[in-house]
C-alpha cells in the first residue's frame, strides 16, 4: 500500500509562490459546512439533494512605509476573496464567489514582470488549496466561477485609487482562466487514464483512501454567451507545451455534474447567490404552473403540477443561446462562465438516497447550535460540527482562524463594505478598524498571520516553469552578426543556430543609389525600382 504525502499547508504552499523577501499578512475566516438550499432543483416527484454550504473569505494586505513617519508602516488591505464549498453525498462544489482589489499593492514599488502576479498567486493558490482539502474520495469536485467586470466588489470606494488596474470584461475573463490553469495541468488528462486492467491493480490502493492526487483527470470549461467555441477558445491559455492536447474546452460540463443528467434543462443549471444564470433561471420558472405556492419549489423541487419544463425555453442549448441577450451579457460586455471538473480515478459506489442515523445526529446538532446563537453571546462558536459525514469533509486544518456562525460571518461582511477604501489614509483607517472588528466578533486578540515569499523572479528570457510542466521558450538569444566574410560562409558545427520552430527575420539591407543605365541609348532602371513621372516646367 502506497502512502500519501502530506498536504501542504496554505502559508507553505504560499510563500512558496510568493516574491522573494516579500512580507504579506493574511486574515482567514471561514463558517463550519451548514444545510443550505440545493444547487440544482430536482425533477418532477423527486426530492432535492441534501447540500451542504462553507464559507470562506481570505484577505490580504502589506506594510507600506509612511513618508511622515517611517518608523510605523501602515497596513494596507490589497486583496480579499470569498469562496463558497457546497457539497452533497456526491458532488463538491468550489464556488469563487467575489475577488477584489484595492490597488495599493503598488506601495511595494514590485518589478514590473512580478506587480501582477502576487494577486493571481493568492487567489490561485487558496483556490487550488482549498479545493484539494475538500476532495473526497471516489466524488467529484467542480471549481467554478463567472467573471463579470466591475469597479469594485468587496472594497467600497477603491475605485477612487488611480493605482487600481481595473480589468475590463474581456481581460478578467483570460485572467481568470490563467487563474485555474495550473489547477487543470495538477492533474491527468482524460485521455490518460490507465487501461482497465491497470485500473483493477490499483483497487486495494483506491479502497485504502491511497490514490494519489495525480491519479484523478482535469478539464477546464468555458462558456462566453454569445461567442462561437473558435473565439471563445482564444480568452483561454496556450498549453505550456508544444504539440499537448488543449486541456480546456468551449462548452459546459453540466451534464456531467448534475445529479439527473436526463432531466428538464431547470435541473441542469446550478443556482449560485448573486449569478447572472441563476437570475434568469428565477424568470424562467414563473412559466412554471403553482410556481408560488407550491412547497415543493421552496425546498429546490418541482410544482407538483408541473413536468418541470419551461414553455420558452426548452433546451440546455436554447439556455445559453437566450443567455447571450441578458442585460449581464450584452450591452458591449461579456460575461465568462468558467468551470474546472476534476474526476476521481474510480467513481464511489453508488448510496441509496435514505437517512442515516449519524446524519439525523448531525441535523440535531446543527439545530442545538442555531439555538444556541441565538440566545448567546457571539463568542460562542458552532465548533462541535463533524469533521467527517456522507455529505463533506471538514478538516480542522483547512477551516479559519476564526470559524463564525453563518450570522456573525455575515455580520463580518458587512464590516468590509462598510470602511472606505478611497485612498491611502482611509484605506488605512479602514484596515485597522476591520481587522479590530473582526477580533472582537470572533473573540480572539490577534487572528492574522505573516508570510514571507521565497520564489525566485524568473529570467526575463524564459517562462517561469508552473507545476513541473516545460514551458516553450518564446524567444532566443541572437549574438552580434560576425562580419561579412564570415557571414557567407555555411554554419559549422559550433555555429549558433536558432531554435526549432523560430523563425530568423531576413536582414535589413541599405539599398544605395543605383545609377540609371543606358542601353542602345534608352536609359532603365534596374529591376524593382520605379521611376517617378517628372514635373511639369
Amino acid at each position: 500500500m502506497t502512502s500519501t504525502p502530506t498536504p501542504k499547508s496554505l502559508r507553505k504552499l504560499l510563500a512558496e509562490q510568493l516574491p522573494r523577501d516579500v512580507d504579506f499578512n493574511f486574515y482567514h475566516y471561514s463558517t463550519p459546512p451548514t444545510k443550505s438550499s440545493a444547487l440544482f432543483s430536482a425533477p418532477p416527484t423527486a426530492k432535492s439533494e441534501r447540500t451542504y454550504c462553507e464559507s470562506h473569505l481570505l484577505a490580504a494586505s502589506i506594510k507600506a512605509k509612511d513618508e511622515l513617519n517611517p518608523s510605523l508602516p501602515e497596513e494596507l488591505l490589497v486583496l480579499a476573496i470569498e469562496v463558497l464549498v457546497y457539497t452533497t453525498r456526491k458532488l463538491t462544489t468550489v464556488f469563487v464567489s467575489k475577488a477584489d482589489s484595492t490597488g495599493y499593492l503598488a506601495e511595494l514599488q514590485l518589478p514590473r514582470a512580478q506587480s501582477g502576479s502576487p494577486l493571481k498567486v493568492i487567489c490561485g493558490t487558496f483556490v487550488s488549496w482549498l479545493a484539494g482539502e475538500r476532495r473526497r474520495e471516489g466524488k467529484k469536485l467542480v471549481i467554478s466561477l463567472f467573471a463579470r467586470a466591475q469597479d469594485q466588489y468587496l472594497f467600497p470606494a477603491s475605485i477612487d485609487n488611480k493605482n487600481k488596474h481595473v480589468l475590463d470584461d474581456r481581460g478578467l475573463v483570460k485572467w481568470w482562466c490563467k487563474v485555474l490553469d495550473p489547477i487543470v495541468w495538477q492533474y491527468k488528462a482524460e485521455t490518460e487514464r490507465k487501461p482497465f486492467a491497470e485500473r483493477l491493480t490499483d483497487d486495494a490502493a483506491t479502497c485504502n483512501g491511497s490514490t494519489p492526487l495525480s491519479e484523478a483527470t482535469a478539464k477546464g470549461y468555458l462558456v462566453i454567451p454569445g461567442f462561437d467555441p473558435y473565439d471563445t477558445l482564444r480568452y483561454v491559455p496556450p498549453v505550456p507545451v508544444a504539440n499537448t492536447p488543449r486541456r480546456w474546452a468551449a462548452t459546459h460540463p453540466l451534464f456531467q455534474i448534475a445529479p439527473h443528467a436526463a432531466a428538464p434543462p431547470r435541473c441542469l443549471v446550478p443556482h449560485f447567490p448573486d449569478d447572472p444564470k441563476a437570475r434568469f433561471l428565477d424568470e424562467l420558472d414563473e412559466e412554471l404552473p403553482d410556481r408560488g405556492t407550491d412547497a415543493m419549489v421552496a425546498d429546490g423541487g418541482t410544482p407538483s403540477r408541473s413536468n418541470g419544463m419551461w414553455k420558452s425555453v426548452k433546451t440546455l442549448d436554447q439556455f445559453w443561446e437566450f443567455m447571450a441577450f441578458r442585460q449581464e451579457c450584452s450591452s458591449g460586455r461579456i460575461v465568462g462562465f468558467v468551470w474546472v471538473v476534476i474526476t476521481p480515478l474510480q467513481p464511489s459506489i453508488p448510496e441509496e438516497d435514505e437517512e442515516e442515523p449519524s446524519q439525523q445526529s448531525i441535523s440535531q446538532s446543527f439545530a442545538q447550535v442555531d439555538l444556541q446563537e441565538s440566545i448567546s453571546s457571539p463568542r460562542k462558536r458552532p465548533n462541535n460540527a463533524p469533521e467527517n459525514s456522507p455529505y463533506y469533509v471538514w478538516p480542522s486544518e483547512s477551516r479559519g482562524t476564526i470559524c463564525f456562525s453563518n450570522k456573525d460571518y455575515d455580520r463580518a461582511h458587512e464590516v468590509l463594505i462598510q470602511q472606505n477604501f478611497g485612498t491611502r489614509a482611509s484605506t488605512a483607517k479602514a484596515t485597522r478598524r476591520w481587522k479590530e472588528e473582526i477580533a472582537v466578533l470572533g473573540g480572539v486578540d490577534q487572528w492574522g498571520w505573516k508570510v514571507t515569499g521565497r520564489k525566485e523572479p524568473a529570467n526575463s528570457s524564459e517562462r517561469p516553469i508552473a507545476n513541473g510542466v516545460t514551458p516553450v521558450t518564446v524567444m532566443g538569444v541572437r549574438k552580434k552578426r560576425k562580419p561579412e566574410a564570415a557571414t557567407n560562409a555555411p554554419p559549422s558545427e559550433g555555429a549558433q543556430s536558432l531554435e526549432s520552430g523560430l523563425v530568423r527575420k531576413k536582414p535589413k539591407v541599405e539599398a544605395a543609389p543605383v545609377p540609371e543605365a543606358s542601353t542602345n541609348g534608352v536609359n532603365t532602371l534596374s529591376t524593382g525600382l520605379v521611376r517617378k513621372k517628372p514635373k511639369a516646367l
